[in-house]
């Protein structure tokens, strides 16, 4: 079969960035799709740009021609807008598809019914309804949380508060992808398209606990910064907020408060046992690698504030 060479590229922002990082190092021939002629920022001089009305499919399809693959990034209100995405690349003859889906939970077994996730099974329902009938095909990403948000935002640590709600004792293990990882991920997919065809690839740097976070946070967050360790079961939180979203939106905190009860409760297969990183060519970060990167990131400096949560969770979901 010939192999992929020909890659469009939904979304630039700070995903998408990396993410076409690692395909140009890889030697793909990438086209950014954008809104508008502004908003793609100074790409590798190899990189071609081109306009797009993303509610049209007419200039989705325009815009596909000749494309092996298309890779999107697009932001939380873009993922219900990629059925319309999948489809135009259906009818410009695009061989390989891969959704904006990068988040925590989204492709783990028993998640589908989390409200966090609807949106983002519903276009793994449909582009697997479509490959089923050979019209396209496809490749999802189990990543777990972005590594730079569990090192950096008031996620599992919150160094403006210094309570730390402890899940279970800190005990169970999650899988933590960096952004950079998740694009050589995707480009190393994309490298071994047969492999990857119809499937999901699970990958990871490492294996964390609330409890090595919440270790290196203590170490490198100073002497005079005394954390409270605030016992919580998981279990029972995570009843609870679900109960609280049949009454109300699941608005930005209770989305929060859902994750971190979700991904640290040990329910969720969060921790993934089966790895593809040899597929795609990705490393494993040892613990001594992980602490030197937390020492850098961990700092009061450059620790994200509360306004800025929003991106933050539309990262782990999805892309920033």
């Amino acid at each position: 079969m010939k192999p992929i060479q020909n890659v469009a590229l939904l979304g630039k922002g700070w995903l998408g960035s990396a993410i076409l990082e690692q395909l140009v190092n890889t030697g793909f021939q990438v086209t950014v799709l954008s809104r508008g002629a502004g908003s793609v920022e100074k790409p590798p001089s190899s990189v071609k740009t081109v306009q797009v009305d993303y509610s049209s499919i007419d200039s989705l399809v325009a815009a596909f021609q000749g494309q092996d693959a298309v890779v999107s990034t697009v932001g939380t209100p873009g993922i219900s807008a990629q059925k319309l995405v999948i489809d135009a690349s259906i009818q410009a003859g695009v061989r390989r598809f891969i959704p904006s889906d990068f988040g925590a939970l989204t492709t783990r077994p028993g998640a589908e019914s989390l409200p966090l996730n609807a949106l983002w099974v519903d276009i793994q329902n449909y582009l697997k309804e479509k490959a089923l009938s050979g019209e396209i095909e496809y490749t999802l990403f189990a990543v777990g949380p972005f590594l730079e948000f569990v090192m950096s935002m008031p996620f599992l640590t919150d160094l403006q508060t210094q309570n730390v709600p402890l899940y279970d004792n800190g005990v169970h293990g999650f899988s933590s992808t960096s952004v950079s990882s998740v694009g050589k991920a995707v480009a190393g997919a994309l490298k071994n398209a047969t492999a990857t065809k119809n499937r999901l690839v699970s990958v990871h740097d490492i294996v964390l606990t609330q409890n090595k976070v919440l270790h290196l946070a203590k170490k490198y967050s100073g002497p005079d910064v005394k954390w409270v360790e605030i016992p919580a079961d998981a279990a029972a939180e995570l009843e609870t907020i679900l109960e609280n979203t049949k009454q109300g939106d699941l608005d930005l905190f209770k989305t929060l408060a859902l994750l971190k009860a979700a991904l640290l409760g040990g329910k969720f297969e969060a921790e993934f046992k089966i790895l593809d990183n040899d597929l795609v060519g990705l490393s494993l970060l040892s613990d001594d690698e992980f602490e030197n990167i937390f020492a850098t990131a961990f700092t009061p400096s450059q620790m994200i504030a509360q306004e800025g949560l929003q991106a933050n969770i539309e990262g782990i979901q999805g892309e920033a």
